[in-house]
């Protein structure tokens, strides 16, 4: 029996060691994975860059980025050391604009803000319908 995901981290355990079928995960767990954040974190190894900037061009469902990273890395565990340049906050209604946004908890969003860029925050914001003076506020 598969080990319970409970995190992004957990998912890119399973495409590049684990490799278990989609089909053996809950709808919850299925919930977890993002697409967009898969693919960044593959792409912080430096020999999967061009991979990852090659399938990022497709629309794809969950199910088939998954199938198709697992079949396409090598079966070993990995880990890229992620060098963030400095420890960022964010205001209370950053943090629940972004959990809303991705759909997951707040304190899986304090997670996910160690990869997320200020760039890719402010680019969220946008798509939420947020104006460029709303935007700095929240980034403060």
């Amino acid at each position: 029996m598969s080990k319970k995901i409970n995190s992004i981290f957990d998912w890119i355990k399973q495409i590049s060691y684990d490799k278990e079928s989609w089909s053996s995960f809950s709808n919850e767990e299925h919930e977890i994975f993002s697409n967009f954040m898969i693919n960044k974190i593959v792409s912080m190894n430096p020999n999967y860059i061009e991979l990852v900037a090659e399938i990022q061009e497709y629309q794809m469902s969950k199910q088939k980025l998954y199938e198709f990273y697992c079949k396409t890395l090598p079966k070993q565990k990995f880990f890229n050391k992620y060098q963030k340049p400095f420890k960022q906050s964010y205001i209370k209604e950053t943090i629940s604009l972004l959990s809303e946004y991705f759909q997951i908890s707040t304190r899986e969003v304090l997670d996910y803000c160690s990869i997320l860029t200020q760039q890719d925050i402010k680019d969220i914001l946008q798509q939420l319908g947020k104006e460029e003076k709303e935007i700095k506020k929240l980034l403060k």
